[in-house]
């Protein structure tokens, strides 16, 4: 670590409130982190923190109040973004040191901060919800919102804006769980619509011995998709566990496939651990050996292809309706994601 001269309190009144804003996310530390400096006098308070003098635009290697070094970037007259290594233990250090000196941590987000070029709050709102969205179809909706909110009061109560709690998946995507009897090809399904290997597959059942996890494009809508060991695989104490973290998952999904042959009749969920109100779709799989029963909702055959964009489609429809996607009214995106029970 390093020890330079340590920097004297910052004069907050002629740096006009200066704080500092950690950027990066906690929950999942990369390599480097950012930490944003906000201050109406930047240029004195650079000073006061002994970093170098920035003209907007300009980016130097510098040290970081003798915690790191790193490199420190001005993206306008008031802000200035420090990028010091990752690791929750230093990045909290820094933020200490900050504090110390003066710049208070501001831990909620200040959109107009740290989009100062958005022409208003819902605008700088839209611009953080474009970085963060996975789904293509949040684009051209997010990207209309400033113009739906023009005139429209932020308290508008829920009944006179388009469903949050739906649209709002196309910013965090939700849990999808595949279930059923073993060897009734939900592995097989899971690689055909990711388009690559991510699960195991065999003819024989009780290959899938644990849950297979991975995120997964659908009619322009990203969800975690998580494939479950068949329901029947439980002869050991790996299969009794990995029987519990499925069900567990079920007790949490936004959406459940339930999945068997298409020459069966279609499935009962009534006895999954779901909550109240989950949707579900019974996929009749393996559509090529033979007619599928009534009652399904959908037929396909994943080593021919057939079906899957039909399927990827009604899971869209069951999670961000057609009604919600159309909706011309606003939509309050900058709200929390409704929290799983």
């Amino acid at each position: 670590m390093h020890s330079p001269t340590t920097p004297e309190p910052v004069d907050t009144t002629r740096a006009g409130d200066a704080r500092h804003t950690i950027a990066t996310s906690s929950a999942a530390p990369g390599a480097i982190a950012v930490v944003s400096i906000h201050a109406q006098d930047m240029d004195a308070t650079l000073e006061a923190l002994g970093l170098p003098a920035l003209r907007v635009g300009e980016v130097r290697l510098a040290d970081l109040l003798g915690v790191d070094r790193g490199l420190a970037a001005r993206w306008s007259q008031d802000r200035v973004d420090i990028t010091p290594h990752g690791g929750r233990h230093l990045v909290r250090r820094l933020s200490d040191e900050l504090e110390r000196v003066g710049l208070r941590r501001a831990d909620a987000f200040d959109p107009v901060a740290m989009y100062p070029e958005a022409s208003s709050v819902v605008e700088a709102r839209m611009l953080d919800a474009l970085a963060r969205a996975a789904s293509p179809r949040a684009i051209d909706l997010l990207l209309d919102q400033p113009r739906r909110w023009s005139g429209v009061d932020e308290d508008a109560p829920d009944d006179q804006l388009a469903d949050g709690a739906a649209l709002g998946r196309l910013i965090h995507p939700p849990l999808l769980v595949a279930v059923g009897a073993p060897n009734v090809g939900k592995s097989t399904l899971v690689n055909a619509l990711a388009g690559r290997s991510v699960s195991i597959v065999a003819d024989e059942p009780g290959v899938t011995r644990d849950s297979v996890g991975v995120v997964l494009e659908l009619d322009g809508l990203a969800v975690h998709y998580l494939d479950t060991p068949g329901i029947a695989d439980a002869g050991d104490n790996l299969g009794r566990d990995a029987q519990r973290a499925a069900r567990g998952a079920l007790a949490i999904a936004d959406l459940v496939l339930v999945c068997n042959d298409a020459t069966a009749p279609a499935p009962d969920p009534s006895s999954l651990p779901l909550r109240v109100g989950t949707p579900v779709l019974r996929i009749a799989t393996r559509a090529d050996l033979g007619e599928a029963q009534g009652g399904h909702d959908a037929r396909v055959c994943a080593v021919r292809g057939e079906g899957l964009a039909e399927l990827a489609a009604a899971v869209r429809a069951a999670l961000v309706p057609d009604a919600a996607l159309g909706d011309p009214r606003p939509w309050r995106f900058w709200a929390p994601p409704n929290p799983r029970p």
